[in-house]
C-alpha cells in the first residue's frame, strides 16, 4: 500500500489501510495486487474516506479527534488525486 501512496506519511498510510480494510476490503485487495491505482479506484478510495469522515463528526458537525486525522488523509489524498490522476 505504501508504494502506491508514497505521498502519505506512514501514520496516514496506516490509517488509510485500516479504513479500507474495515469499509471495503475488496478494494484494498485490488489495490494491493495492482501495479498502479486506477482513476476509478482512486475515486472509490475518496468515497470511502469521505464516508469515514462523515461518520466521525460530533453533535455540532465538527470532526472528532479521529475525524480530524481522517480529514488530513482526505486532504492529502484529494491533492494527490488532482496531481496524479488529472
Amino acid at each position: 500500500m505504501d508504494s502506491h501512496f508514497s505521498f502519505l506519511s506512514t501514520v496516514h498510510a496506516n490509517l488509510l489501510n485500516e479504513i479500507l480494510a474495515r469499509r471495503n476490503s475488496a478494494l484494498l485487495e485490488r489495490i494491493r495486487q495492482a501495479s498502479s491505482v486506477s482513476r476509478s479506484d482512486a475515486e472509490e478510495i475518496m468515497s470511502v474516506i469521505g464516508d469515514e469522515f462523515t461518520k466521525n463528526l460530533d453533535d455540532d458537525w465538527e470532526p472528532t479527534d479521529y475525524g480530524q486525522a481522517i480529514g488530513a488523509v482526505l486532504a492529502q489524498f484529494n491533492a494527490a488525486l488532482l496531481d496524479e490522476w488529472p
